[in-house]
């Protein structure tokens, strides 16, 4: 053998070893880190179908491809070839049947790759679950729509693809072998290929054919309407006749323009393909449109009544927005400081912090060392162990490795020592310090808490900023937390990972990772193990990517550990005539996944499987994944929140589709908008948000999540709808309407009056003319009995600092707003006096607590705003500024005259 060729198997030997050994790698790793999670059968079963679909639709391709260039290979050309292009012919037979067989494979395994991405699909087709819902139209269950055809769809495109691909592959060896000839700008084929291609196109317009009987379906998400979305009139009358008629002409197309092929009538071809295409354009696109143009638009209400009807009841059954239970509500505006009182529970837990301003604090106050960041900031709510039901904002102190030393990011120290996070900040939503601080339940390194909770496993390493592969249980210790000018030192103790204390194993993961110190390091051990995948997004996706997750993950700390709590969706886009948000019109919160934010266990619950077909067919798929919702630990059950996602698409559909009247839908006579607000000077929606308050009609405050609406190009609050979280109440959903004929302030006309009020606005513009900016935080909805009053929070920052104080508090109900310094004080200057809720450790005197409005204290409080206005007057005086100066006399006044008369009492 020659040495040119010793080289060239050589060197195709070693790419094919190493091509091995790289998929063996992958493979290997994957299996085992599903191992590591008792989740092996979910990997096999995932395993099994995509390469079993790739193997299927390997051998399918070659069965339609082979026997077709084998026939066009054993053909005899008999036709004259171009003088031109004669030397290239003569070239391309000697090599022909090795370039076939080549390009045969090749485009196999191209085709094979793209059935097997329809795995999934397969899967839900032979496990689907029925809905047990038939549409209008068909009469086909829902089913049908969301797992079979689908796959039908894919299916048949993956055929017609393979068609036209044997088709251009056999016209090009006929080329070759002279079945076919351009010679002298003549085109010629022989009767063989002539009978071959007509074969081949009578097959590619059956699945045409088949393609429009699959199509009649799609009018179930027809938009044609620019009112509603579904089959409509015209889609009834005209576009699902244009299908079977259509279906008809294009299988008698392909039949003539086959039987043209046998018998080489070239016109006759034309005039059928021609035939075809006016057919496609008068029947299947133009006949549609004079149809919804000259009869239903003069007509549409009277013809799209029946078809909004339809729409309307299949999007509120894919939202499940048709459980949600109406209640009218009737304010009076008449709320006294009994009524605040009597709603204690709701008061100690207006949300006061922010989790903008608060997420800069925690990070002034609570990071530590500049290598730990809190990603963001969570909202939940514990029993405390004093009895006291608490609103709580928290964060994870995770670990960043980008913002170490330079010189501290080595191999060692990046996947050794510096492995994961530590503890966390948590603060009540409502407790301020004298400074404008936050209080803290749980804070600091190792975590402290004034109120009882405890966390004996604080360590973090799987979280939302964990990314990096790290090997634990080394021959080295790992960094655990700072402890004065030393570091705090540890070992691994759990269980979780993948054990590489064998040569092979460490051989794999260094390809894998492409990273060789893990076969070389003196470091690793026997017992060592790596971790991967521990950022909480990608491990849920790469576990079950067929599932929607939510965007914000929450932290949970229960029996003395962290748990990250994810919500996790059933969602398509097939739902019959449902109208589609963000690129889905199905949803439902099926799962509640649960990370161990220190040994990475995952954990998928079902939620209410019952009432959700989708997660019942992934539940056959596979059976090992899910685990019942009654097996989650009691002490995590107490977190279930309902997901904020879910919450805001659904809010956003019931804008429109609260209204179940077709008539009312199509004259939009009662559309609602999320209500805006004003954030910084600039208009946005509103974004709903956590709160526990007693509800109008119940006996006990709980968890809920609310959103308000305004009418739609107006500002008054029309409504406001909840979702509660708590105990049995959770996912019930109640919507609380105010009369239509009576005004109840939305919430950018109570931030104009709050804008308007000379008080305010001079207060913040003299902050802001200090050094300081002003920050006001959301504008809170708060209902009391049938009432609502706003609160909102204003920060005072200064302009080269981090640390944002709160400062002042705004209360408005009805026609009365005050700003004062603390809650307690803004709700007695607008309800009179009221009597606090006993401190508690959580709620320390100094800043919680109420006291009397009147007498002494009022007292107090009217000699402080007269000497703050006396002292801004002067100061307006010297810097000649006379309206200011003026305004401030003027309320100066006011406040003497009031201290005067509080005196004389």
């Amino acid at each position: 053998m020659k040495p040119r060729r010793i080289l060239l198997f050589t060197v195709l030997a070693v790419v094919a070893i190493l091509g091995l050994l790289g998929f063996s790698a992958t493979f290997l790793t994957n299996m085992w880190w599903f191992a590591s999670l008792d989740l092996g059968s979910v990997f096999w079963t995932t395993y099994k179908a995509e390469y079993g679909l790739w193997l299927g639709a390997f051998f399918v391709f070659l069965l339609i491809l082979l026997p077709n260039l084998r026939i066009s290979l054993r053909s005899q050309g008999t036709l004259a070839v171009d003088p031109r292009f004669e030397a290239l012919v003569q070239l391309l037979g000697k090599f022909l049947t090795l370039a076939v067989y080549g390009g045969a494979a090749v485009l196999a395994f191209l085709m094979a790759g793209a059935m097997s991405m329809n795995w999934m699909e397969l899967l839900s087709f032979l496990h689907s679950q029925p809905f047990n819902a038939q549409d209008p139209l068909f009469g086909n269950d829902v089913g049908f729509y969301i797992f079979t055809l689908p796959f039908l769809n894919s299916l048949r495109t993956w055929l017609l693809f393979a068609v036209v691909l044997t088709m251009g592959a056999t016209v090009l060896v006929y080329l070759v072998r002279q079945g076919v000839s351009f010679a002298f700008g003549r085109l010629s084929v022989s009767a063989q290929a002539r009978k071959h291609i007509a074969i081949l196109a009578g097959i590619f317009f059956a699945l045409v054919a088949f393609g429009y009987w699959l199509g009649r379906y799609d009018v179930l998400y027809s938009t044609r309407s620019g009112s509603f979305y579904g089959a409509g009139y015209t889609d009834t009358m005209a576009q699902i006749p244009a299908a079977w008629i259509m279906m008809v002409v294009t299988l008698f197309a392909g039949l003539a323009i086959a039987q043209g092929l046998f018998v080489g009538a070239y016109k006759r071809i034309a005039k059928a393909f021609g035939g075809f295409v006016v057919a496609a354009v008068v029947v299947g696109a133009l006949y549609p449109v004079l149809m919804q143009k000259f009869i239903v638009n003069p007509n549409e209400q009277s013809k799209e009544l029946p078809y909004i009807r339809n729409n309307i009841a299949f999007t509120r059954q894919a939202y499940d927005i048709d459980r949600i239970e109406e209640r009218s509500i009737n304010p009076k505006n008449d709320l006294t400081a009994s009524d605040i009182e009597a709603d204690s529970a709701t008061i100690r837990n207006i949300m006061l912090w922010d989790y903008r301003p608060l997420a800069s604090t925690f990070d002034q106050l609570q990071v530590i060392r500049l290598y730990y960041d809190f990603p963001d900031i969570d909202i939940d709510r514990y029993h405390l162990p004093n009895g006291t039901y608490r609103q709580v904002m928290l964060s994870a102190r995770e670990l960043n490795q980008g913002k170490l030393p330079a010189n501290a990011k080595t191999w060692v120290n990046l996947n050794l020592v510096y492995t994961h996070g530590y503890g966390l900040g948590m603060s009540p939503v409502n407790v301020v310090t004298e400074e404008g601080l936050p209080e803290f339940f749980l804070k600091d390194i190792p975590p402290q808490s004034n109120v009882g909770l405890e966390v004996t496993r604080p360590e973090i390493y799987y979280g939302e900023e964990t990314g990096t592969p790290v090997v634990v249980k080394g021959n080295i210790d790992e960094f655990d937390y700072p402890l004065g000018d030393q570091n705090q030192m540890t070992k691994y103790k759990g269980e979780s990972g993948v054990g590489i204390g064998s040569f092979f194993r460490r051989l794999m993961y260094a390809m894998h990772f492409g990273e060789w110190n893990l076969l070389i390091s003196s470091y690793l051990a026997d017992q060592s193990r790596i971790l991967y995948v521990r950022n909480i997004q990608d491990r849920v996706q790469k576990i079950a990517p067929f599932l929607t997750y939510d965007r914000d993950p929450y932290l949970v700390v229960a029996e003395g550990c962290l748990f990250w709590m994810y919500d996790a969706y059933t969602s398509t886009n097939r739902y019959p005539y449902s109208k589609p948000v963000e690129g889905i019109n199905y949803i439902r919160n099926s799962v509640k996944v649960v990370i161990d934010a220190y040994d990475g266990k995952t954990t998928f619950y079902l939620n209410n499987a019952s009432v959700d077909p989708m997660i019942r067919t992934y539940a056959g798929i596979f059976p090992t994944l899910f685990r019942p919702q009654e097996e989650m630990p009691s002490a995590l059950r107490a977190h279930v929140r309902y997901p904020q996602d879910l919450f805001d698409v659904q809010a956003a559909i019931y804008e429109t589709y609260h209204m179940e009247d077709p008539q009312v839908f199509y004259n939009k006579e009662d559309l609602w908008n999320v209500a805006n607000e004003k954030l910084q000077d600039q208009v946005q929606k509103m974004e709903s948000y956590y709160a526990i308050m007693r509800l109008p009609g119940e006996a006990t405050e709980e968890f809920i999540q609310m959103i308000p609406y305004t009418p739609n190009k107006r500002d008054n609050m029309i409504a406001w709808l909840c979702a509660r979280s708590d105990r049995e109440h959770y996912g019930k959903m109640l919507v609380f309407k105010f009369p239509k004929q009576d005004l109840t302030y939305g919430p950018m006309q109570v931030a104009a009056r709050i804008d308007q009020d000379p008080v305010i606005s001079s207060q913040l513009t003299l902050w802001n003319q200090q050094g300081s900016s002003v920050t006001r935080g959301n504008l809170l909805v708060i209902p009391i009995r049938e009432e609502v009053i706003y609160v909102q929070p204003v920060y005072l920052q200064a302009t080269s600092g981090k640390l944002p104080e709160l400062k002042r508090v705004i209360v408005a109900h009805g026609n009365r707003i005050s700003m004062e310094t603390t809650l307690e004080d803004a709700l007695a200057r607008v309800f009179g006096r009221t009597e606090a809720p006993a401190a508690t450790a959580a709620q320390p005197a100094a800043t919680t607590k109420a006291g009397p409005v009147s007498g002494p204290q009022e007292v107090r409080q009217l000699a402080r705003s007269a000497m703050d206005r006396y002292t801004r007057a002067m100061k307006y005086l010297k810097d000649g500024n006379w309206t200011k100066y003026g305004e401030e006399f003027d309320q100066l006044k006011k406040d003497l005259e009031r201290l005067v008369d509080q005196s004389a009492k």
